[in-house]
């Protein structure tokens, strides 16, 4: 069995990993485990600053097991500290902006690791968790009944961009904005509703809908092979 941290944004993001993506990946030989960045005393996962988040990819790269590392981290709000940021910001392009940010990621921290390169698979979620989500409309509306009549907002939304993943990253128009807006009675909460919606939806028709999600989830079933 092969271990690999998952160093997540967040509580929402730890609990996708543990109770969403884990089982999956079991029955491939690999553990996942997730972590959350301490970015405060006694606090963990949030407003993630690059220089905690470093510290903590080298020391976990550099433990005696040799655990494979990945990130599940989110486009928005990123810590414009984090390496290639300033450059992959200028890009409208959303891909070679994510291929940028990734691979500037790669080199700073397996620098400062030390490790073999393999090891550690960067990954960058655009722009934020809640995207995921919009794989499947229908589904995320029946989490809660009240949830339906948006629906149809809710589609408009998805129908407006590309993918989920383009969605953007605008304060009143990224993803979780959508959510929080028309998910009423009860109201979206990420923490409590997030896993379970995605749960729900199911990892074949994120994968379908979500080409970036997609390609990271292939580059983790492939350690099953190393």
């Amino acid at each position: 069995m092969s271990r690999v941290v998952v160093v997540c944004e967040g509580e929402t993001e730890e609990e996708f990993v543990r109770d969403v993506l884990a089982p999956c990946f079991y029955g491939l030989g690999l553990y996942l485990e997730p972590q959350m960045v301490e970015t405060s005393p006694g606090n963990r996962g949030g407003a993630l600053n690059y220089d905690r988040v470093k510290p903590h990819l080298r020391n976990t790269l550099r433990q005696k097991s040799s655990p494979f590392v990945t990130t599940l981290f989110d486009l928005y709000k990123l810590d414009k500290r984090f390496p290639g940021f300033e450059q992959a910001k200028a890009m409208p392009n959303l891909g070679r902006r994510l291929a940028l940010l990734r691979c500037e990621l790669h080199a700073d921290v397996v620098a400062a690791a030390g490790c073999q390169p393999n090891r550690f698979i960067p990954y960058i979620q655009p722009h934020e968790f809640e995207a995921l989500l919009f794989s499947d409309v229908q589904t995320l509306t029946c989490v809660e009944p009240s949830w339906q009549r948006a629906s149809a907002a809710l589609a408009a939304a998805r129908a407006a961009a590309e993918s989920p993943e383009h969605i953007n990253d605008r304060p009143e128009t990224k993803p979780a904005a959508h959510l929080e807006r028309e998910l009423n009675n009860p109201s979206y909460r990420k923490r409590r509703h997030g896993p379970i919606a995605a749960q729900k939806i199911g990892l074949a028709k994120i994968e379908a809908e979500c080409a970036f999600f997609a390609a990271w989830l292939a580059q983790i079933r492939k350690l099953a092979q190393s």
